[in-house]
């Protein structure tokens, strides 16, 4: 298993972890995504085998602290914890505040679930995104 910093080349493949989830319009948006975050060195992958099986993104200035944007697994590897070897591998290389941040729809058990298994604590909520559910906040300190 190998953790680094995604590059241009890594960009289908990340897609296509996500396609079978997203119509076009959505696999678009999520291609810009990652487009704003490679050249910024705020994108991992994870390979297994020479294949990307998980990405993340994250913004090391939100607030001034590290906010983990998406975290996915391909399906056929999830719930190997791969997830949380990526969740580790920003707060030990990318927290400089020692403050890490994320969230997810109040729907998303698996995702609620990693988050409690990684050491996250509630932060709060907002509701009245563009989404159905409310947006439940994470916080962890890394230091």
């Amino acid at each position: 298993m190998v953790i680094r910093i995604a590059q241009l080349h890594d960009l289908e493949q990340c897609v296509a972890i996500d396609a079978p989830n997203f119509n076009i319009f959505d696999r678009e948006k999520r291609r810009k995504h990652f487009l704003d975050m490679i050249p910024r060195k705020m994108m991992l992958v994870l390979e297994m085998d020479s294949r990307i099986v998980a990405y993340a993104t994250f913004d090391s200035d939100w607030f001034g602290c590290t906010f983990l944007k998406l975290v996915v697994t391909d399906q056929a590897f999830r719930r190997r914890g791969l997830a949380s070897k990526l969740i580790q591998h920003i707060e030990l290389n990318h927290c400089p505040s020692g403050k890490l941040f994320s969230s997810t729809e109040a729907d998303n058990e698996p995702s609620i679930k990693m988050h409690k298994q990684c050491g996250f604590e509630d932060s709060g909520w907002l509701d009245n995104l563009p989404q159905p559910h409310r947006e439940i906040f994470y916080f962890k300190p890394t230091q």
